[in-house]
């Protein structure tokens, strides 16, 4: 009987191990720690670097709000947004597509509260009170391209706003 008890936390890492695996090819739209990049490709763009940036634009956000609502921005353009959360809870500001935005809002809809979202490359969370940046390189922008919080109701409640053609 001991020696059964003492084989099942063996047991239980093995199996922990064996389903973690080499998650390589299940990481797409990911950045791994030693940032090697497994995402897949953005049809609306790419994260970018800061120093290639040709301006910045500074967003407050608020409770269900984004000031300015809408940007404009060129193919080709990069862009750094410094984001300020002026509001009293968390929030989240991600580049995408309509299907990119529905995607990541239910991923986020299924989060535990207080579990850290995925490192996406076009997503970044914003406590109360700070500011944090993200650097975008635009393609395709005539397809639609929007930028929406997605902490749980936000999106709904309107918090997502609109990039136009520049």
């Amino acid at each position: 009987m001991k020696r059964s008890l003492f084989l099942v936390p063996i047991l239980a890492l093995a199996l922990l191990a064996a389903a973690c695996g080499d998650a390589s090819d299940d990481a797409a739209g990911v950045l791994s720690a030693a940032g090697d990049s497994t995402e897949e490709a953005f049809s609306f763009g790419e994260a970018a670097d800061p120093a290639d940036a040709t301006r910045t634009v500074d967003i407050v956000m608020t409770e269900f709000a984004f000031d300015p609502s809408t940007i404009e921005v060129s193919d080709g353009e990069v862009v750094t947004f410094r984001l300020h959360n002026e509001g009293t809870v968390e929030h989240d500001f991600t580049i995408g597509d309509r299907e990119t935005q529905d995607e990541h809002d239910a991923e986020m809809a299924e989060m535990a509260p207080g579990e850290e979202h995925m490192a996406d490359p076009n997503a970044v969370s914003v406590e109360p009170g700070e500011t944090r940046e993200i650097t975008w390189r635009f393609e395709n922008v005539e397809g639609g391209i929007q930028f929406g919080c997605h902490v749980p109701g936000h999106y709904a409640a309107g918090m997502v706003g609109q990039f136009e053609q520049g």
